[in-house]
C-alpha cells in the first residue's frame, strides 16, 4: 500500500509539474497575443464588424483569454503555498475578469455579425462600451457588466500582483509590475480611447516574464541570478 501512495504520489508531483510547464507556455502565448491584439484591432465602428480582421481578432481574442485563464492558474499553482489570501482573491478574481472578456469576445466574433443589420443601434451602442460612444438603446446587464470588469481586471491583477510580490517565489520585482500593470488602466479616465491601448503593453510583457520562469528549469542558472533580484 505504501508504495502504491508513493507512486501515486510521485504521479501527481509530475503531473503539476508538467501542468505548471504547459501553463508557462499558455501564460506566454497570452501575454504575446494581448500585446499583438492592441496594434492590430480594428476600430469599434459598424463597419468593422462584417470584416475578416474583426473576426481574426476577436478569435484571437478568444484564445488570448483562455490563455490567460491556463497561465493564471499555473502561475497560482506554483507560489500556492506562500501567496496566502490576498493571492487567492486575486486568483479568483483575475480569472473572473477573463472569463467575461471571453464571453465578450465571443459575442464579437460570432453574434455581432449575425445581428448587425437587424439589429445595428444595439450592436453600435455594445461597440460603445469600450469606446467613447454612449448607446442610443437599452443594452441591459452589458451596460454594468463592462464597468464592474474593469474593476475585476483592476483588483485582480493588483491582489495577485502584491501576493506574487510577498511570496518571492518569482522574482519580486514582477510581482510589483503586475500590480502597476494593473493600477495603471487608471489613466484611461484621461487618455482617449484607442490610444488607451497602450496601456495593455506592461500586461503583456509582465505575462511573457512570468510565463517564462514558470515554464524554465529551477535550476537555470539565470533564473537564479533573475530571482535574487
Amino acid at each position: 500500500m505504501d508504495k502504491k501512495f508513493e507512486m501515486r504520489e510521485d504521479n501527481l508531483k509530475i503531473a503539476r509539474r508538467n501542468f505548471k510547464k504547459v501553463a508557462g507556455l499558455f501564460a506566454i502565448l497570452a501575454g504575446v497575443l494581448y500585446t499583438v491584439i492592441q496594434f492590430i484591432h480594428p476600430p469599434e465602428i459598424l463597419t468593422s464588424v462584417t470584416s475578416s480582421s474583426w473576426k481574426i481578432v476577436a478569435c484571437l481574442s478568444i484564445a488570448m483569454s483562455l490563455s490567460f485563464i491556463i497561465g493564471i492558474i499555473g502561475i497560482y499553482m506554483k507560489q500556492l503555498e506562500e501567496v496566502g489570501w490576498i493571492g487567492l482573491i486575486g486568483f479568483i478574481i483575475f480569472n473572473l475578469f477573463w472569463l467575461i472578456s471571453l464571453t465578450f469576445s465571443f459575442i464579437e466574433a460570432f453574434v455581432y455579425p449575425l445581428i448587425i443589420n437587424e439589429a445595428p443601434r444595439f450592436v453600435e451602442g455594445m461597440l460603445g462600451l469600450f469606446g467613447e460612444n454612449k448607446s442610443e438603446v437599452d443594452l441591459g446587464v452589458f451596460t454594468i457588466l463592462a464597468p464592474i470588469a474593469g474593476v475585476l481586471y483592476m483588483l485582480g491583477g493588483l491582489f495577485l500582483g502584491i501576493a506574487t510580490f510577498r511570496a518571492k517565489v518569482f522574482p519580486r520585482f514582477a510581482g510589483i509590475l503586475l500590480s502597476l500593470a494593473a493600477v495603471v488602466t487608471l489613466a484611461t479616465a484621461i487618455i482617449p480611447h484607442p490610444y488607451d491601448r497602450i496601456l495593455a503593453l506592461p500586461m503583456g510583457v509582465v505575462f511573457i516574464w512570468l510565463g517564462y520562469l514558470l515554464w524554465s528549469d529551477t535550476n537555470n542558472v539565470l533564473k537564479k541570478f533573475i530571482n535574487s533580484l
